[in-house]
C-alpha cells in the first residue's frame, strides 16, 4: 500500500510540474510508466494465484491494487495529450504486459490505450505501422509464452 501511495505521489508531481511543454521531462514520465507497470505485475499482487481464503482476505484489507494503479496509468496516459507519440512504440510492451493480467476491470480500463496509440500515431504520421509492428511482435512473444486467454481475446 505504501508503494502505491508513493507511485501516486510521483504521478501527482509529474502532472503538476512536468507536463507543460516548457517543463516536460520524457525520462521522468517513462520512469513513471515502467514503475507503475512493474508494481502492477509483481507476483505478490496476482490474486488469482492465491487460495480463495487468502485472496478474500487481501481484497478485504487492501482491495485490488492492480485496478487502482491501472486506472492511474490510464489517466496518466490520457493526460499526455500530444506528447503520447513520444511513447510509441516504446510503451506498447509494458502496456501489453499490464493488460495481460487476468483481471477484468483492469483489462477493460487499459486495453483502450492501444486504440488511442493507433489514433495518435495515425493522426501524426498517416499510418500506425510503428505501433502495429510492436504490438504484433510483443503479442506473438506473449502468446507463445502461454499468456493471454479467451477473455483477453474477446476484450482485445
Amino acid at each position: 500500500r505504501e508503494f502505491l501511495r508513493a507511485i501516486n505521489q510521483f504521478a501527482t508531481t509529474l502532472t503538476e510540474m512536468f507536463l507543460s511543454n516548457s517543463n516536460f521531462e520524457l525520462q521522468l514520465w517513462n520512469n513513471y510508466f515502467h514503475l507503475a507497470v512493474a508494481f502492477l505485475t509483481q507476483d505478490s499482487l496476482q490474486l488469482e494465484n492465491f487460495s480463495p481464503a487468502k485472496r478474500n482476505s487481501i481484497l478485504a484489507k487492501y482491495g485490488d491494487m492492480r485496478a487502482t494503479i491501472g486506472a492511474s496509468i490510464r489517466d496518466m496516459w490520457y493526460s499526455l495529450g500530444q506528447r503520447k507519440i513520444e511513447f510509441i512504440p516504446g510503451m506498447v510492451g509494458p502496456i501489453l504486459e499490464m493488460t495481460l493480467v487476468p483481471e477484468l476491470e483492469l483489462r477493460r480500463s487499459t486495453i483502450p490505450i492501444f486504440f488511442d496509440m493507433m489514433l495518435c500515431e495515425h493522426r501524426l504520421t498517416g499510418s500506425f505501422s510503428r505501433f502495429e509492428d510492436e504490438i504484433l511482435r510483443r503479442l506473438d512473444s506473449e502468446v507463445e509464452g502461454g499468456r493471454g486467454d479467451e477473455q483477453y481475446m474477446q476484450l482485445f
